[in-house]
């Protein structure tokens, strides 16, 4: 009999030891972080269309819980297609003027078509989350051909122009010939061109008399969406 007293005296104490260790883990024990709040993005513009050789100033808000979140240092991306792998060209900031709208501004001026997009990786108080993307339209920069006011018919003669990017990255060139029908223009013929540089050229021989003018144009493609010109002057070829 006292050695099964003993044993549950030893058996109670070995519970009172236990609960003892586990509260003292729970006393020491830190407290469980709060979740990071939600963040979302609002972006302007939405899209744009420039001329090769502008720029553009693009805008992420970055809020949580409808409130702006301003202050952080976020990515800023880009890549050559809307579905592409995007690479981080700026870690950015807002400046002390947008802070309390958590606006973040990068002005950009690319060479082609591109996509961007604003990262917030995310840390203990903010989760992470991306913009939507902001696709950016480059149309190059074309210049309304020149050419002769007169020509015999069937003498040849260029019509030529600028255009940026020039060769060998920028796009093929048309030269579209309009004719006075004794109402107005209306399309005759299309030719194509040769770039040497910044120029495109047209060789061009037309017997039909009449009245004529000229524009050029470029088609649309990944790089570069279209562009066109005016028409030129008037050109008579005589007979």
């Amino acid at each position: 009999m006292k050695a099964r007293g003993k044993h549950s005296r030893t058996a109670r104490l070995a519970v009172v030891v236990a609960a003892v260790v586990v509260l003292a883990a729970v006393l020491v024990a830190p407290a469980l972080a709060a979740p990071a709040q939600p963040t979302s993005w609002t972006v302007s513009p939405e899209s744009k269309t420039i001329t090769y050789g502008q720029g553009v100033t693009l805008n992420g808000t970055l809020m949580s819980n409808g409130v702006a979140v301003g202050g952080l240092w976020v990515d800023f991306a880009q890549a050559m297609t809307e579905g592409g792998s995007y690479e981080v060209l700026y870690k950015v900031t807002t400046s002390d003027s947008a802070y309390y709208s958590g606006t973040y501004s990068v002005a950009v001026m690319p060479l082609q078509t591109m996509y961007y997009r604003f990262q917030w990786a995310g840390d203990s108080i903010y989760a992470d989350s991306n913009s939507d993307v902001i696709p950016v339209s480059v149309k190059p920069s074309l210049g309304k051909p020149t050419y002769p006011s007169s020509v015999k018919s069937g003498h040849k003669f260029t019509v030529s122009g600028s255009v940026k990017p020039g060769a060998p990255t920028g796009p093929k060139v048309k030269v579209k010939a309009y004719r006075y029908n004794g109402h107005g223009y209306v399309n005759y013929k299309t030719y194509s061109t040769t770039i040497s540089g910044t120029t495109y050229k047209a060789s061009i021989k037309i017997s039909k008399t009449g009245k004529y003018k000229f524009k050029a144009t470029t088609g649309s493609s990944a790089q570069f969406v279209a562009n066109e010109t005016s028409l030129g002057a008037v050109l008579k070829i005589k007979g």
